[in-house]
C-alpha cells in the first residue's frame, strides 16, 4: 500500500506565513506526528508528501524515506492527489490519503481501516466520523438503503445538507486504479474554482464500484488543525495523552 499526505496548503486560518504542517504539536510540526505513524505501519510501502505553499521549507523538514510530488497551483485537493499520479501510475495496489492536519490520527487506527477497506474489497473506503459542529466539513450523502452515494462540501451544500453530523475526515483508502481513472474525470467546481477529491466518490459510484465506509470512533482523533484555536486544543489532548501512557 502507498500513503498519500496532502500538505501543500498555505493554512490561510492559521494566520501565519509559516506552513500549516509545520505549526509544531508538543515541540514536533505536525506533519511529522502524522509520518511517523504511517511509518510505523508495515503496510505501507511508500509514503509520497504533496507540497507546494513555501515547498523547500516544508521538504526541509520531511524525513528522507518520504518521497515528495509538487502542487504547483493551489487548485484543491484533486489537483494535489493528481500532482503526485506519477508515483502510482502504473501501481496496482491499495492508497491511503490522508491530510497533513491531523496530528492525532493513530497508527492503530490507519491500521484498522486500511484492515476493513482489505476485507470489504471496496474500491474507495470513506473515514467518516459523526459529529455535533460539522461546519467547514464535506457532509456524507447516503442513500435510502444506507449506503454512502457522495460527499459535498461546506460552500455547496444546501441548508438540509448542512444539517448532516456525519463528516468526511479527508482519509481515504483507494483502488490505484480506480484513483487514477477518477482523477481524470474531476471538473473544476464552479463554486470554488477548485477540483475537489471527493467529487471522485460519485464518479466511482455511477461506475458501480463499492464504496465502504469506516466511522472512526474519537472525532478528535482526525480534526484538522486549521486554526489557532484547533491548534491549541489539540496541543492539550495530545499532553493528556501521554501524560496518560506514562501513569501506566
Amino acid at each position: 500500500m502507498f500513503a498519500i499526505v496532502l500538505a501543500g496548503g498555505m493554512g490561510k486560518r492559521m494566520k501565519s506565513a509559516l506552513p500549516k504542517v509545520l505549526h509544531k504539536v508538543c515541540g514536533k510540526p505536525m506533519i511529522l506526528h502524522i509520518l511517523g505513524q504511517l511509518f510505523s505501519l508495515k503496510e505501507i510501502e511508500k509514503t509520497i508528501v504533496v507540497i507546494g505553499y513555501k515547498r523547500d521549507l516544508v521538504k526541509k523538514a520531511l524525513p528522507k524515506w518520504a518521497k515528495t510530488a509538487v502542487q504547483k497551483k493551489m487548485l484543491g485537493t484533486g489537483d494535489a492527489v493528481k500532482s503526485a499520479a506519477y508515483h502510482f501510475k502504473n501501481y496496482d495496489g491499495d492508497i491511503l490519503v490522508l491530510c497533513g492536519d491531523t496530528p492525532l490520527i493513530r497508527a492503530a487506527t490507519l491500521k484498522s481501516i486500511v484492515g476493513i477497506h482489505k476485507k470489504e474489497l471496496s474500491k474507495v473506503t470513506i473515514v467518516t466520523a459523526k459529529v455535533t459542529d460539522p461546519a467547514n466539513y464535506g457532509r456524507i450523502i447516503r442513500n435510502k438503503k444506507g449506503e454512502a452515494v457522495g460527499i459535498v462540501e461546506e460552500k455547496s451544500a444546501t441548508a438540509q445538507q448542512k444539517k448532516i453530523k456525519e463528516i468526511n475526515t479527508g482519509i481515504y483508502c483507494f483502488d490505484s486504479k480506480m484513483l487514477y481513472f477518477a482523477l481524470g474525470k474531476i471538473k473544476k467546481n464552479k463554486i470554488k474554482g477548485e477540483y475537489y477529491l471527493t467529487d471522485a466518490i460519485q464518479i466511482l459510484k455511477k461506475k458501480g464500484c463499492r464504496i465502504g465506509t469506516v466511522s472512526v470512533k474519537d472525532a478528535r482523533e482526525v480534526m484538522g488543525v486549521d486554526d489557532p484555536s484547533r491548534l491549541k486544543s489539540c496541543q492539550e489532548y495530545l499532553k493528556k495523552q501521554v501524560l496518560g501512557t506514562r501513569r501506566k
